[in-house]
């Protein structure tokens, strides 16, 4: 029978319909931070958990327990206060051995929660001081890692030009002029703007005047996600980038380029140059054909070649002119061709040179070209 009493009195719950008023005479709680604070004197809807049954008044029917965080005075009800007076298993005091028991069993809850604040300050200070410690390692880890990287950029920088671009053998087309153009590792590009390489190459005119253009490229994925191409702009991406804004308008750039390249031409061959000439004979009757191009304004109207065929040691064998008609408009390129003609040559006859070109202009006005003002390409 006590047994089972003992059993009913630690795993009863205590609310409104066994007892009047439920008041934690000590009350410990915990923070956010996990710190137990002290509450005292607070009334409590019920009281279960209880650890101990410490004391009993008999006279003002009060139970005195003990759960893991609350001192707690229990006022219980008539009924079960009768059969409280009768449980010898908890102790019945009054007076100064009640206020011992209650100040025991405070002490206790007081020493206990003292302990767990101390080792929860503890183990917040070993979490800092582990941190601490983490974080430098870390770091230190970090500094390696960038101080490493940091080396193999300087030592890319060393080893590449950031106007020479890896785009591992990919074929483009300019969206300005279509020209195709096949690449090999790498095309040399002088920005990048809007996933478009502005791609620079040289472009050749006549007489070894080459001039500069800018051809845009558009990036296919699958270039993009090349692990050299995409390390080359982690290294270089801002200075392709910044170069490309100092570039507002690309077709009148290139426009300008070749202007300046046909003002090159103009300038060593103010009368035009000759593309392309030859000669042969065959039963010693002399052929003949040239390609000519007009660099003057005025319309070339006739153009005569004249000529002279020596032999090896330099004796005159032939010589002649042949006339060619136009008209030839300014940069405009002809050819004239003759499969046979009068003119007649000993079987000695090795060299062929153009002594002279009289060019005839629609205008009426002639131009004689002689030695060096005579140009080939």
């Amino acid at each position: 029978m006590l047994c089972w009493a003992c059993s009913m009195v630690y795993g009863q719950v205590y609310n409104e319909s066994n007892s009047l008023v439920r008041k934690a005479l000590v009350l410990y709680t915990k923070d956010s931070k996990g710190f137990y604070h002290q509450q005292e004197n607070v009334t409590l809807p019920f009281v279960s958990g209880i650890v101990d049954n410490y004391a009993y008044d008999k006279k003002s029917h009060e139970l005195y327990v003990v759960t893991a965080n609350e001192n707690v005075v229990i006022t219980v009800a008539n009924d079960y206060a009768k059969f409280l007076k009768k449980n010898k298993s908890i102790p019945q005091l009054k007076g100064e051995e009640l206020a011992t028991a209650i100040s025991r069993e405070n002490m206790k809850l007081e020493e206990k929660f003292k302990r767990l604040n101390h080792e929860r300050q503890k183990s917040i200070e070993d979490s800092i001081a582990k941190a601490k410690i983490d974080s430098i390692a870390k770091a230190r880890e970090d500094s390696i890692r960038l101080a490493g990287l940091a080396r193999m950029k300087e030592n890319y920088r060393k080893a590449h030009d950031w106007r020479w671009v890896p785009v591992n053998k990919a074929s483009f087309k300019c969206s300005l002029c279509d020209k195709s153009i096949v690449s090999k590792d790498s095309l040399f590009c002088i920005g990048f703007r809007n996933d478009t390489l502005l791609n620079l190459t040289w472009e050749s005119l006549a007489l070894e005047v080459n001039y500069p253009q800018i051809h845009k490229l558009h990036v296919p994925p699958i270039t993009k996600e090349n692990t050299d191409f995409r390390y080359h702009f982690e290294v270089y991406g801002d200075s392709l980038r910044n170069n490309a804004e100092k570039i507002s308008d690309i077709k009148m750039t290139n426009d300008i380029l070749l202007l300046d390249a046909i003002e090159k031409v103009e300038k060593i061959a103010p009368y035009g140059y000759f593309n392309d000439w030859g000669w042969d004979e065959e039963y010693g009757s002399i052929s003949f054909y040239f390609k000519y191009t007009n660099t003057n304004k005025s319309t070339i109207k006739y153009i005569d070649v004249y000529w002279k065929v020596t032999n090896d040691v330099n004796d005159v064998r032939k010589t002649g002119h042949f006339k060619g008609t136009g008209p030839l408009e300014q940069w405009g390129t002809a050819s004239w061709d003759w499969d046979y003609s009068s003119y007649y040559v000993a079987g000695d006859a090795t060299n062929m040179k153009i002594t002279k070109v009289i060019i005839t202009y629609t205008n009426g006005s002639q131009k004689t070209l002689t030695g060096s003002m005579i140009k080939y390409d």
